[in-house]
Parts: C-alpha cells; structure tokens; sequence
C-alpha cells in the first residue's frame, strides 16, 4: 500500500475516499487515541470503509469500541466511552463513497487544527507494533437505546401535539418515532423504516417531495410537519399550514420555548435569534421552562463553522448552540441533533401555534453587496481599524471580520474566502429605509479602506 501524502476524509464529485484511505486513518488516529468510539450509517460502502478503518486501528494498538449502525447524534453522545470517535457516512450527498466524521469525546466535529495534526503526523513513517499489542474491538449495541432515554429524561413535559414525521428511511428512523411516541405524540410516520436501498433526497426540499407531508397536514387541524435527514443531524419543519420555515425562524422558535441560559450562534446570524433570546419580540409561548436573570444569560457570537461554534458551547457551558442550519443541545452532546430539535419543536407546537408565532414574530430585512480592494488584507485590516471610530456604533464585534451593531440594525465586513480581493458587507435592519442607510454607511467606510495608505 503507498503512503499518500494526505488524508481524504470525505469523497467529493472529483475524488472519492478508498479503503486504503480508511487504514492510514486508522495509523494516524491511533498516535494519540488509545480508544476510539465508532459507528456507520445505512450506505453500502460504509461497512467496507468501517473496517478498514478498524484494521488500521487495530494494527496500530488502538481498542475500538463499535456501536454498528446509529445515528450520529447517537455516536455523538457516546463518543465519551472513547478518546474520540468516527462517524462513517456519506453525510449530506448521495452517490459518493462514504467517508469519515472526527469527533471529540464532547461530541463536537474536530477541529481544522485537529485535523492538520493528523496530516502532520500521517505524513511521518508509520512503524505498527507486533502481534503481541495489537489493538481490540468490543462491541455495544444499546447505544441507540441509551440516546433515547437520555433524550426523553431532558425534554420538558408531555407532548399534546399532532405531526407528520419523515425519517428519509435514515438510522433516525430508530429514534425519532420511539422518542415522540413516547412523549404522547399524535403521530404519522413515513419512511421510518430502514433501507440501503432508499434514495435519500436532500433537504432542499421541493414543492413535489413535500407533497406527502402535506396531504397528512391538510387532512389534520392542527398539525406540523418534521423531515429528518437519514443520520438525524439535520431537518425541516412545516408549520400547520404547510409552509416551510427556515432554520434561523426554527431557531428563534426554540430559544423562545428552551429559554436557555446561554447560547451560541455565528456572528452573521440575524438578530431574531437575539431578541428572542432576551425577550424583545414581544411574542409569548406557552412553555414550562423558567426566564433565566439576565446577569445569568449570556449570548456569544462566533466564528461561523461546525468546529469553532462546538468549543464555544462547550466552553461557554452554553445550553444551545447553532450553524448551518444544525441545531446543539449543551445537555446531549456537542453534535447538531435533529432528532432533539424535532422532539422540542412537537412539545412547543403542543400549546402553541408555529403558524401563528411565526406570522408575530417581527420582520428583518437584509442586503449584502460585495466590494473590491486593491491593496493587502492587512492593510485593509489596519485601515478599517482606523476608520471605524467615525462610524457612531454602539459596538464593533471583530470575529470574521468586523461586526458593526448600530442603534437600528448591524452590518457585517469579511474578506470572501474564494477571492483574494473583494470584502462582502452584509446588513440587517427591521426598517427597509434605515437598512439603505446602514448599507451606505458601511460602503463608504469600506471604500475608505479598499486603497491602504
């Protein structure tokens, strides 16, 4: 077997992950990972790339703890039984060779640092121990069964509401139905079942693949609509009239009924979260969750990606965190957990309309526009930091780049990871007029900058 010369983690449309590849990751992991957590999903490749991963594990003197196949907020609560864990999947496309998901014993995705580490140490010779120490695998397959129980003990009260659920023929299909039938649900369940063989379709979801919810919602007052992805990390809500809501709307309807104590979201997160997480909507929810003081609360902004906003939760001893449309419940693990979000969100929708909360809640309008530079980032940096003190702010966030809170809204300049040369300003305002302004202001600050000094 050649040694190549980095590790391919996850198959794209241009190259796809290899066996081989799964040995070497097992060779790398086991430098610093005396006890690894792993588990797969449902596609046929993922059984070959598990056990090569655990071949190269094994050879290396590192024990492996095997659930099967999970979900992988499943995985992602157990990974404690471990040093860390690995999720086999094909994760969020569909026709690829399945790869490997890294996870802290946390439950949160590894980092980019983590993750160069491996490459760094993946790139020196590899010298494997001799038979005498070689590694060993036991298996546990109750986890899905203690993911389950730890789910129903954190959840709030019983559940009085009526939904339509679609598990895409996913390993969520072992949790969700169990979970919400529990709590006392009035459920219909479709594609809650396992299949290889099920073309799982993306959450991007269509008007022709929503069909089947909403015959279910038309035919029941009253009722909401959850789709799951097959590995329960992600999903999409319909309210009682089978309109689809966005995940940053989910969102601020969870906050809303968790009421959370601390929570953490990337900075360019519209402020409907915010205000939903102190109070400023002016929209009530029936909950049993209690209002935490304010000095308690705390609410944190970072750096947008899986990574950085898992350590923020875990550091922050945050209860909620969020990014790119996944949802992390602090007392779980530190995973995006669909299948925790579809349970609340039926709890919350059991006292309270989500059509109706949703027409209340106020109303936020955005703008971006993208701005060319023509001398170096740092001295963009360096002029911006100069510049800022002539805009009146209320207060200047600089993650990602600089956030500007104004007194009627906020504006947001990045250098854009695909160009070399040009920042985007991304705006937001409750008033469509005041949002003009903001995007004004902020191209006059940017334009300022784009020459250096």
């Amino acid at each position: 077997m050649v040694q190549a010369d980095r590790l391919l983690l996850r198959s794209s449309p241009s190259e796809d992950t290899t066996p081989e590849m799964g040995i070497l990751l097992g060779h790398a992991l086991a430098m610093d990972h005396r006890r690894v957590v792993i588990a797969q999903d449902l596609m046929k490749s993922s059984t070959m790339m598990k056990k090569a991963l655990i071949a190269g594990l094994v050879s290396s003197g590192t024990d492996v703890v095997d659930l099967g196949c999970t979900s992988i907020p499943v995985i992602a609560m157990m990974a404690r039984m471990g040093d860390c864990a690995v999720y086999v999947t094909e994760y969020r496309e569909y026709g690829l060779m399945s790869g490997y998901i890294l996870l802290n014993p946390n439950g949160s995705m590894f980092r980019k640092d983590q993750i160069r580490h491996l490459d760094k140490i993946f790139t020196e010779e590899i010298r494997l121990p001799d038979y005498r120490h070689l590694g060993s695998v036991s298996y546990h397959r109750f986890a899905t069964e203690e993911y389950n129980k730890k789910l129903l003990s954190v959840l709030g009260r019983d559940c009085e509401c009526s939904l339509v659920l679609d598990c895409n023929c996913g390993t969520s299909s072992d949790s969700a139905p169990q979970v919400l039938n529990a709590m006392g649900a009035d459920m219909v369940s479709i594609n809650a079942q396992r299949d290889m063989n099920y073309t799982s379709r993306s959450l991007m979801t269509t008007d022709a693949e929503l069909r089947d919810l909403r015959q279910f919602i038309e035919s029941g007052p009253g009722m909401i609509g959850v789709v799951l992805n097959r590995v329960g990390t992600l999903l999409t809500v319909l309210d009682e009239k089978g309109q689809v809501l966005d995940d940053e709307t989910v969102l601020a309807l969870l906050v809303m009924y968790l009421r959370p104590r601390r929570m953490v979201v990337p900075v360019d997160t519209t402020s409907l979260v915010e205000d939903a997480f102190w109070g400023r909507t002016g929209v009530w929810v029936d909950t049993p969750h209690p209002k935490h003081p304010p000095e308690e609360r705390l609410f944190i902004r970072a750096v947008p990606g899986a990574g950085t906003v898992c350590e923020e939760v875990a550091n922050n001893d945050a209860d909620l965190g969020y990014y790119d449309g996944g949802f992390i419940f602090g007392n779980v693990s530190m995973m995006s957990d669909g299948i925790h979000a579809a349970a609340v969100l039926a709890e919350l929708a059991g006292g309270t309309s989500l059509e109706k909360t949703v027409a209340s809640l106020p109303e936020y309008h955005r703008d971006s526009e993208t701005y060319h530079y023509e001398c170096t980032q740092d001295e963009f940096s360096r002029m911006m930091e100069e510049n800022l003190p002539s805009v009146k702010s209320e207060s200047v966030l600089r993650i990602d780049g600089w956030r500007v809170n104004l007194e009627g809204g906020w504006f947001l300049v990045r250098f854009d990871r695909d160009s070399e040369d040009t920042v985007t300003v991304t705006a937001e305002s409750r008033d469509r007029a005041y949002l003009i302004g903001i995007m004004e202001v902020a191209g006059v600050l940017v334009e300022s900058c784009a020459k250096g000094q």
